[in-house]
Order: structure tokens, then C-alpha cells, then sequence
């Protein structure tokens, strides 16, 4: 088999090397990447072969082509599974073989959870059959219900309240999913009570049980109603209905100006100004009028939109409640929404608080150093493995700063062990990468925790590319060489690249929800994700690894995921601004956001410390999001604390251990570094010399001692530049971070000013006090 000389040949290559092996006993040829490469296909064997069956998933796809497949979607359980339910805010959905249930929640349950979905519209008519997804964009989809010849395709979008049904060879039946004829009474266009349906029109209202639809549909359009269901019947070419919840009858009128134009393509663009520290996103919806001239529709945002934000749209008065706070309006075709973006450090200076009571102990970290450097160093599969090599990064970074002697050791330990990673050799067991060809996608082995069909892939992967940034700035030659194995690892969660058709675009990212989810191919249920802050450990990984690599579209890519998902996830996991949790739910958290509920819970244990530990890992300054509100951060701490005492155990920082006690401390260091640095040195010493739980805790502690706490208010024009100010010296300090094997010149603003300026230099931290 040829080696392939580029990219652009791989999935053609991918796909011959995969049928040559289906028939033959062909050795399989790595797919080099630049000094890297990686499997075409999962080895025979591999796994105990589930990752060869895998590739080959059957999916609900109404025509099979070249496009990569979406995974880690609301949908997912569509598209791998069969029949689901699907939640697209307001609304939600849930397909069955020959019917159609559209819920419009006006309530929480009792308990505070989520939304109850009440008595549903349900659609029949079409001939049983799986449902098949047709088409879908940004935050767009289009599915088929029914056969061949006698079918239903449904249009939703995130956050559009309409629904949008097209028909072929059938005449479809909307009925109440409640008590029958009784329970249901009409409206006409303005609001007004009417007996029955109208015989023939072009849309009413319909409601029962507290709810109220609207119903559009083409002129001349019958409509029957007997025994509680309504028969529809179309008199021309065009057949459609267009489902919209209304929050009051008055909102029939409102709907009917934009209910007939019907989205076709949904696209989010970003671009990222770091003189301002904003990354602008402009939303745009492409539409087609059914009937009239109309092309705007309405569209809905949630709270990570409009709070914290630049708000470049007039919202109308039209309101939803969803399983992530208030949902607010506005028509059009195009919005405009602005996410700061203050810039993130890959770690800080060394300390410098060398006096006082509990001053940084150099002889400690060498405790840390040394420990490191013995033993196994890289866990085999993705997840754990990963954690490893960015510690090993850490560690590179923290001993470069310190001017420790480890620091050769590290480097040519860690450059060991990624390129190990980034490199297929036939025969090997782990520690490599292979594509799905049919699915598109770079699959690391050993796989965990499901991530053999793309469970946590960011969670997985965020961690190399961080890792293979650090990296790259300690070695320029392992970014030449390494550099585009690890943009591949990047692509496979989130390829920023609309013109690269290996990888879906942002596997992991929901755009319009605003973070990612965590399930491969979702459920029943939805979507869900647990640990927010390895999700945005991912966007910070991109930012760094584009920077490190001098690729400004990933680097940007990173900002604005991280922007946008950062603001996710203080208001859907932490409540932030008050206004998400229902006022039943009893957690001060979200630990687990689903699709349509709350859970306050883990995967791997019911400790209520590991409840919020799991979004604060892995200690880092890219999670200073965490504590924008240093006072708000202390109170997720004592909230923490609470809730470990009502379980009957302690809450206080000794009580925790090394795990999840290095979690704690490493995220108390970021607003309370004092107490950190004390605890230190009162703490039992097997706890405190536990490296790999502890090292990140105390360093970061001990620089922050001088350094302060994070200005908001200023930012450098560098992606990976910070500003720390310190209240009892009253200085700041303006901090750049440059992988590149040149200089950068750096400048730093207070809102518009500038108030300082650097030469970065190359492959290093700089620093300036003022």
C-alpha cells in the first residue's frame, strides 16, 4: 500500500486500505503526518475487534454520503440509535415509528429538575417506519418519518420555537396527547375563542391542558376535527404545517408574520479581537418563505447569550422557560452576540514569596521533581495517559521557570512519550491513534470510558494538545515534527474548518447551547456532560497549541470556544446569575447537565467533594473563569463544604486527602491563595508530597501569593497573556506567555488605555511589574 504524501488523500486511501483488508490479510501501512502518523483503520484485533465494528455502526441516515458524522449532538441517539427524544428549547420532541409528540413545557416539575412536559401534540399519518436524519448545520436538523413514498420530514433548530413538517403522500392528524374532545378548544388569529377549527385556512390556535399551539398551514387547507383529533387535508401541491408554542393566544398574530419561512442552513462565525478582548459571533439563518415574502423567523437565546455579553439584537416580548434558565426572542435572519475573552495562561511565574510565615519551599517541589521521575510515566490509554503527559508539561514549564536541573529530563521524557503517542507502528497495543473511515474521525487507543465511540473525546484529547503545546515551546523541532499529528488530535474534537472533511465540525461542541457534551452517541434522554472544566481544559489546549504552532484559525478557534463556553458554564452548572435553576431545586449546583434536566450527581461516586471537584480540574490559570467573582467562589466552596457536612463528613480542606484534596486546593489557590500556603505547611506530609495530586496546588498557591488575583479589567493582545494585580503591593503584573521561537511584542490595556508594553521572549514566560 502507497504511503499517503498528504491529507487531502487520506480518506480515499482510508477507504481502499479498509476494503483491501476486508478481503485480504494485507499488513496494514501507518498514515505518516508530518514525523507522526497513525493508523488508516482500526488493526485487526484491536481491542478485542470492537473498534473494527465500530467504523462500520449502522446509522439512521436517509441517504449515506461522504460527509463526516456528527457525534456528541442532542440528536445522537437519532442518528446511532432509533427513535428519541429530542430537546431543541422550547420544545421538545420524541419520535416513534409512525408518530410525532411535540411538548411545549410551561413549568417545572416539583422537584425542580427540569421542565414537565405536559400533555403533548401528537402528528399521525405516516406508514411505520425509523426515523432517518436527513440533513443538519450549525444548530439545525431535518429528519424523515414514514416510508419512501409516505413520509414526514420535521425541521427544528435549537432554540426556534416553530416546527417545521413537510409532507409526501399523506394527510397528517394532530391530536391532544390528553383527555380527548373536551380537553381541547380553538382560537382564530386574534386571540378570540372559536367552537371548532376553521373548515379551510391558513392557520388557528389550538390549546388544552395549559398549552396553546399555533397551526399554519398553506391557503385552502381543510381541517376536520372529530373525536378530539384534527384531520388535515391539503388542496394543492404545497403540504406543510408549521407547529408554534404560544405563551398566549394573543401570540397567534405574532407567529403568522414569520411562521411560513422555514430555516434551511443554520451558520456561527467568529472572529476574535484581541486589542479588545471580545470574540464577536454573528449568527446566521439561511430561510426559504413558503408562502409571501417573509424570510426572518424567530429565534431564541438562553442565558450564556445575554448575560456577561454584547447583545447586538432587539428582543421581542416573547418568553420560554428550558431546562437552562429563560429563554428570550428575537426575529431575524442574523444576530450578533460579543464574548469576552480576557486571555489564558498555560501556568504562571515561578514564586517569589521567599519570606513570611509560609514561604515557598524550593526544596518541596524537588520533592515533586524527583518523584515524577521515577516509575511508569504515561498511563496506556487516552484518558489517563493524557492526564499524564500534560503533568509532565506542567512540570517542564514549573521547572524551566524554577531553573531546575529536572528540566532536561522532562523534556526528553515527555518528547518521548508524545511522540510515542503520535506515532503507528504495526503490532502495537496502545499508545497510538487510528481513524474511523467511514465515520470520519481519530479514535486514541486504549480506548476508556467509552471513548471507542467518542464518549469525552475533548475531555481525552484537550489534554495532548495542551500538553503538545507546552511542549512545542520547549522544543521547535518537535513542533515541526509532531506539530501536525497533534493539529489531527485536535481536529477529531474540534475541527474548526468547515473545508476539512475528515473531521465533523466541533465534534463536541453544542454552538448554539454554548458547551460541550460529553455522550458519543447520546440517549434516550439527550445529551449530558459531567466535568465542565476538562471541557474548557480543550478550548484552552486549542488556543495553546495554536499559538504554540502559529496557527492563527485554531488559536482563534480555541478563544472563542472558550469564551463562549466559559460563560456556559458559570450559568448552567453554577448558577451564576440566578436566574437558571428552578426555585424547587434544592443544590446549589448542576453537576451533570442533561439535555432536559438537572442531575447533581457523578458517574464514579456519590462524594458530594467530588460533585464540584469535577469541574475544577485540572488546576490551571486557564480555569480562572472559576473565580471572576472571587466572592462567588468562596461560596461554591463553603456550599461544597456544606454539602460534605450533611453527608456527615468534615468539609474542611484537611479532610479531603490528596484526592480530591489537591482538586480543592489547587482551585481555593486561584481566590484564596493564603490559606493554601498554610495548609501546606500544617498538612499531613504523605498527603502533601502526593505529586501528581499536589504539585499543580502548591505552585500555583505560592505564585499567586505574589502575584494577586487576576485583573478582569485589563488584557494583553496576546491569546496567552494575563494581568494579576496584587491589593497589598498594589502592583500589577503583566504577564505574557510565547512559545514561538521569536519575539513578540505584547500590548496591555485597562479597557481602552494602554498601560504597558513587552517584547515576550521567544519560548518563554515574560514578565512585568508595575
Amino acid at each position: 500500500m502507497k504511503k499517503h504524501a498528504s491529507p487531502i488523500t487520506r480518506p480515499l486511501c482510508a477507504a481502499l486500505t479498509a476494503a483491501l483488508f476486508a478481503t485480504s490479510v494485507f499488513a496494514q501501512d501507518p498514515v505518516p503526518i508530518g514525523k507522526g502518523s497513525y493508523a488508516a483503520y482500526p488493526p485487526p484485533g484491536a481491542e478485542g475487534g470492537k473498534l473494527a465494528k465500530n467504523n462500520d455502526a449502522p446509522l439512521n441516515l436517509l441517504k449515506a454520503d461522504d460527509r463526516p458524522i456528527p457525534t456528541n449532538k442532542y440528536w445522537s441517539n437519532l442518528l446511532f440509535k432509533g427513535d428519541s427524544g429530542l430537546w431543541s428549547y422550547p420544545m421538545h420532541l420524541a419520535t416513534t415509528k409512525n408518530a410525532l409528540s411535540i411538548a411545549f413545557p410551561t413549568q417545572f416539575k416539583g422537584d425542580g429538575s427540569g421542565p414537565d412536559l405536559g400533555t403533548p401534540l401528537v402528528v399521525t399519518g405516516m406508514d411505520a417506519g425509523p426515523a432517518r436524519v436527513k440533513d443538519w448545520s450549525d444548530w439545525l436538523i431535518s429528519f424523515r418519518m414514514g416510508t419512501d413514498d409516505k413520509y414526514m420530514d420535521v425541521t427544528l433548530g435549537e432554540g426556534m420555537p416553530c416546527t417545521w413538517l413537510e409532507f409526501n403522500g399523506m394527510q397528517p392528524t394532530l391530536a391532544s396527547g390528553g383527555k380527548g374532545a373536551d380537553a381541547t378548544t380553538y382560537f382564530d388569529k386574534n386571540g378570540n375563542n372559536i367552537a371548532t377549527p376553521p373548515a379551510t385556512g391558513d392557520c388557528f390556535g389550538m390549546a388544552f391542558n395549559g398549552r396553546q399551539f399555533g397551526i399554519f398551514a398553506p391557503d385552502g387547507t381543510q381541517f376536520t376535527a372529530n373525536a378530539g383529533a384534527i384531520k388535515v387535508t391539503f388542496s394543492g401541491k404545497q403540504q406543510y404545517l408549521v407547529i408554534a408554542p404560544l405563551p398566549a393566544p394573543k401570540d397567534l398574530a405574532y407567529y403568522y408574520q414569520y411562521a411560513f419561512a422555514i430555516p434551511r442552513d443554520t451558520k456561527m462565525s467568529w472572529q476574535y479581537d484581541p486589542t479588545r478582548a471580545i470574540v464577536n459571533t454573528t449568527w446566521k439563518v439561511t430561510t426559504e418563505a413558503l408562502k409571501g415574502n417573509n424570510h426572518d423567523i424567530v429565534q431564541g437565546w438562553i442565558p450564556h447569550h445575554y448575560h456577561q455579553t454584547t447583545v447586538g439584537m432587539k428582543f421581542n416580548d416573547l418568553s420560554y422557560i428550558t431546562p437552562r434558565g429563560p429563554m428570550k426572542c428575537a426575529a431575524g435572519t442574523e444576530f450578533q452576540i460579543g464574548f469576552p475573552f480576557n486571555g489564558i495562561l498555560p501556568n504562571l511565574p515561578a514564586p517569589k514569596d521567599t519570606t513570611g510565615d509560609h514561604p515557598f519551599n524550593p526544596a518541596q517541589m524537588q520533592t515533586y521533581f524527583d518523584d515524577f521521575l521515577k516509575g511508569k510515566k504515561f498511563g496506556a490509554d487516552t484518558y489517563w495517559g493524557g492526564k499524564d503527559v500534560l503533568l509532565y508539561g506542567q512540570c517542564i514549564f514549573m521547572s524551566q521557570q524554577l531553573n531546575n536541573p529536572s528540566y532536561k529530563q522532562f523534556v526528553d521524557d515527555l518528547r518521548d512519550g508524545l511522540s510515542n503517542w503520535f506515532t503507528y507502528t504495526p503490532g502495537k497495543a496502545d499508545h497510538y491513534f487510528m481513524r474511523y473511515p467511514k465515520l470520519k474521525a481519530l479514535v486514541g487507543t486504549k480506548t476508556s470510558y467509552g471513548s471507542d465511540m467518542f464518549n469525552d473525546h475533548h475531555f481525552h484529547y484537550g489534554y495532548f494538545t495542551y500538553a503538545s503545546a507546552l511542549m512545542c515551546a520547549a522544543d521547535r523541532q518537535f513542533a515541526t515534527d509532531y506539530g501536525p499529528m497533534a493539529t489531527q488530535v485536535a481536529k477529531e474534537y474540534a475541527n474548526w474548518d468547515r473545508n476539512d472533511k475528515d473531521y465533523p465540525f466541533f465534534r463536541t461542541f453544542d454552538i448554539w447551547q454554548g458547551h460541550s457534551w460529553a455522550g458519543g452517541t447520546g440517549s434516550g434522554d439527550g445529551e449530558n456532560q459531567e466535568s465542565s472544566s476538562e471541557a474548557m481544559q480543550s478550548w484552552a489546549g486549542l488556543t495553546y497549541l495554536g499559538q504554540a504552532l502559529g496557527n492563527k484559525e485554531m488559536r482563534d478557534a480555541g478563544a472563542m470556544g472558550y469564551a463562549m463556553e466559559s460563560n456556559a458554564v458559570l450559568e448552567y452548572w453554577f448558577n451564576f446569575s440566578g436566574d437558571v435553576f428552578d426555585k424547587a431545586w434544592p443544590h446549589p449546583i448542576d453537576s451533570m447537565p442533561w439535555s432536559g434536566h438537572n442531575a447533581y450527581a457523578t458517574y464514579f461516586t456519590g462524594d458530594h467533594a467530588w460533585f464540584y471537584a469535577i469541574e475544577w480540574l485540572p488546576c490551571s490559570p486557564m480555569l480562572s473563569y472559576l473565580v471572576r467573582d472571587p466572592a462567588f467562589a468562596k461560596k461554591m466552596f463553603d456550599n461544597m463544604a456544606k454539602d460534605c457536612q450533611a453527608q456527615g463528613k468534615p468539609g474542611t480542606l484537611a479532610s479531603f486527602g490528596d484526592n480530591p484534596g489537591g482538586v480543592i486546593l489547587g482551585y481555593v489557590s486561584m481566590y484564596d491563595p493564603q490559606t493554601v500556603v498554610q495548609y501546606f505547611d500544617t498538612a499531613d506530609k504523605k498527603v502533601a508530597n502526593n505529586s501528581h495530586e499536589m504539585i499543580m496546588a502548591y505552585y500555583t498557591a505560592h505564585s499567586m501569593i505574589s502575584l494577586g488575583l487576576v485583573d478582569w479589567k485589563s488584557h494583553g493582545s496576546s491569546a496567552t497573556s494575563m494581568v494579576y494585580y496584587n491589593d497589598q503591593t498594589k502592583k500589577h503584573t503583566y504577564i505574557a506567555w510565547n512559545p514561538l521561537a521569536q519575539p513578540e511584542k505584547v500590548t496591555f490595556y485597562e479597557g481602552d488605555k494602554v498601560v504597558d508594553e513587552m517584547t515576550a521572549a521567544p519560548q518563554a514566560l515574560t514578565s512585568d511589574v508595575k
